[in-house]
């Protein structure tokens, strides 16, 4: 066994001799930057040894590391094999979660959670009136048929007596939670959770006034097995050991989110009773511990659809252990309970005319909608837009570059108006437009290198485009001006994966206009959702035909729109029914039966 100290968290974590440092990030629970799942591939799991310590081969078999870099230590994690023991330093990220917490949309419906309290005052127990506690509890709860509840008998007798008689009734329905001393009624909270491929978002709410009472965010730990669904189904695939190891980190990272939020806000995790979680339908199964693996492979057969409420003892949820948690319904094996609640949030079923609501992440859901039909489909857009598989792709975090405008020169905008460190989704979308509107790239996507085009283009914009046997870049930042003191490209591979992931988008949004019978102009409105969606600007989505050519005036961000849903379902029963009958309503589009996507997937690649 050897060693691993990993800085600035000094966690101390033994493995075999023979694992790689990316395999003891892994069992010491460290965040780690992969995007490959520890495959090589990426080159995002860069850390740092002390200079001087040998160096097995290969360490970096793709020439992700420059020369300066391994003289200063630098190794990819999943590629450095361990023979002794080792200090290791982490990259640092500040990730900007603030951008998907700061969205608050909710709005226009009534507030009846299905959590409700009484304050009690029942007559003491004399020798004679020896009815038993638990009948005597009920007894002041008339017109209710209260199943029995062990865990909360378990305690009543103390509870009771304790609080000379004078207690509060916390029930879910008809379903007994608490017996709490005194007067409580004041005090109910519940939890919101979206778990995103890359994000987890969860939001304490009050449930008697719907406000958010405060929320925090964490990168999905699942992301070390890979950035996207399908590696993650890969992992589960290997056995139930998997799938209860990428179960334990969704919990495990929602349980410290939950212990941060408590902390601040002088909130007992006691008093948190239920929970609504929405995430695709990979997510939701691995939340539940339940095997994906035939998600992966046609016909992509979810385990389940519907609704499920299990208590929060069962998967070791940090909060009142007879609490419920509802996982909202989905809709197939790749549009999840997420797209429910974008469609509870934006209330698609009540807007007039056409609407189409686009949630872009690593995959892609769409929904179009008129009053008569709801249509749905998935797209596997890829992680481009999280920024992963891009040389200096990064995720939305601090020195990320969000913003790019050319013209005699480049102007960047960064995160945290700090030195770049790379580049994210929005940026990659804000850069290409931009590229493409000056003439550094052609519509089919490709750099130019004509003596005319070059000519076209200013000096300073042209001397940043250069080209060897093997790559053709675009810099956008040079070197000296970055944090890290390379150069921040955009390779000709980098423009082709936006381009795949951005076909990808609109070949969906196509097939669902083909199969609802109408053209693009028809669209009265386009719903963006999601911190990316909420930040790419409308006009370079439009620029490099993202999104159909509808007047700008018609494109709406609507924030977190899957965490709103959740929210939704939480301080109401009647939109918890809504968002099962959305999820049955809903007429789910399979793009891989259709003969007609490979030709719609290819002229959606043109950038225009």
């Amino acid at each position: 066994m050897v060693t691993v100290t990993f800085l600035p968290l000094n966690k101390v974590v033994k493995v075999p001799s023979g694992d790689t440092i990316f395999q003891a990030a892994v069992a010491a629970g460290v965040p780690i930057q992969s995007a490959c799942g520890g495959k090589g591939t990426c080159g995002k799991c860069k850390v740092q040894i002390p200079v001087g310590k040998l160096v097995p081969e290969p360490t970096d078999g793709k020439g992700f590391l420059n020369e300066a870099e391994r003289a200063a230590g630098w190794v990819l994690a999943c590629m450095y094999t361990l023979s002794e023991d080792l200090t290791v330093r982490l990259g640092e990220q500040n990730d900007a979660f603030d951008r998907k917490l700061s969205m608050d949309n909710i709005k226009g419906f009534r507030i009846e959670p299905s959590i409700h309290k009484v304050q009690v005052l029942l007559e003491q127990p004399s020798v004679t009136d020896q009815t038993p506690d638990w009948e005597r509890l009920l007894a002041a709860l008339p017109n209710l048929e209260i199943p029995f509840n062990r865990r909360v008998a378990a305690n009543l007798p103390k509870t009771l007596r304790q609080a000379n008689f004078r207690v509060t009734v916390v029930r879910d329905g008809n379903d007994l939670l608490a017996v709490e001393p005194g007067d409580t009624e004041g005090r109910q909270c519940g939890l919101a959770i979206d778990i995103g491929t890359t994000t987890v978002v969860v939001y304490i709410m009050d449930l008697t006034d719907g406000s958010v009472i405060s929320s925090g965010a964490t990168t999905n730990p699942q992301h070390v097995f890979g950035a996207d669904v399908i590696s993650r189904i890969s992992y589960a695939a290997s056995g139930p050991d998997q799938v209860s190891q990428l179960q334990a980190k969704v919990i495990d990272a929602i349980n410290g989110i939950i212990a941060n939020l408590c902390a601040k806000t002088g909130v007992s995790h006691q008093e948190i009773y239920q929970t609504t979680v929405v995430g695709n339908t990979t997510m939701s199964h691995l939340f539940l511990g339940i095997d994906p693996t035939y998600l992966a492979p046609a016909p992509f057969i979810p385990v389940f659809r519907q609704t499920i409420e299990v208590t929060a003892k069962e998967l070791g949820l940090n909060i009142l252990e007879t609490g419920k948690v509802i996982v909202l319904p989905n809709i197939a094996g790749y549009v999840g309970s997420d797209t429910v609640g974008v469609m509870l949030a934006a209330g698609v079923d009540r807007l007039a005319g056409i609407s189409l609501a686009i949630d872009i992440g690593t995959n892609g859901e769409m929904v179009l909608a008129s009053e008569d039909r709801i249509l749905t489909c998935s797209t596997a857009a890829g992680p481009a837009f999280e920024g992963a598989e891009i040389k200096c792709g990064m995720r939305a975090a601090e020195g990320a570059i969000e913003g790019v405008r050319i013209g005699e020169n480049v102007e960047l905008d960064v995160i945290a108006d700090t030195k770049p460190r790379g580049i994210c989704g929005s940026g990659l979308i804000d850069a290409i437009a931009a590229m493409r509107k000056i003439g550094v790239i052609e519509a089919t996507g490709r750099l130019v290198n004509k003596p005319a085009q070059l000519e076209k283009l200013p000096s300073a914009v042209r001397e940043r485009l250069r080209r060897n046997e093997t790559v053709s870049e675009f810099v956008l930042v040079w070197g000296k001006d970055s944090a890290t003191g390379e150069d921040i490209v955009l390779t000709q591979k980098d423009i082709r994966e936006l381009q795949l992931a951005k076909g990808a988008i609109r070949a969906g949004i196509s097939i669902l206009l083909l199969e609802m019978g109408i053209d693009e102009q028809a669209i009265d409105r386009i719903l963006l959702a999601g911190a990316f969606g909420n930040y790419i600007k409308k006009e370079s989505a439009l620029a490099i035909g993202l999104l159909p050519p509808v007047l700008l005036e018609r494109i709406e961000t609507i924030g977190n729109a899957a965490g709103d849903g959740a929210k939704m379902a939480l301080l109401s029963v009647a939109e918890r029914a809504r968002a099962r009958v959305l999820s049955y309503r809903a007429e789910h589009v399979e793009l891989s039966t259709r003969k007609d996507f490979q030709k719609v997937f290819i002229s959606a690649l043109l950038l225009q």
